[in-house]
C-alpha cells in the first residue's frame, strides 16, 4: 500500500507525463456489469489517504512534505 500511495503522488503531481495522468483521471464510456463494484485502484488510495474526493487527493499529493509523513505514517493491516 505505501508503495501504491507513493506512485499515485508521484503521477498525480504530473511528475511522469501527462498520458499516465490522462489514465488515472480518465473515464471508460459503456456499461457497467451486473453486480458488486470492483474496488478500484483510486477507490484505494482515496481511502488510505483520509481524503473524500479526487480533489483532496491531489491537493494532498501536490505537497510532498503532506504526502511523505502520510505514507510513512500509514498503518499496515
Amino acid at each position: 500500500m505505501k508503495r501504491k500511495l507513493r506512485y499515485a503522488g508521484h503521477i498525480m503531481r504530473g511528475s511522469s507525463g501527462p498520458l499516465l495522468q490522462l489514465s488515472l483521471e480518465g473515464k471508460i464510456e459503456g456499461k457497467r456489469g451486473q453486480g458488486r463494484p470492483r474496488r478500484n485502484w483510486m477507490g484505494d488510495v482515496k481511502e488510505r489517504s483520509g481524503s473524500t474526493s479526487y480533489g483532496d487527493t491531489k491537493r494532498k499529493a501536490e505537497n510532498r512534505e503532506e504526502m511523505r509523513d502520510m505514507v510513512a505514517n500509514l498503518r499496515t493491516e
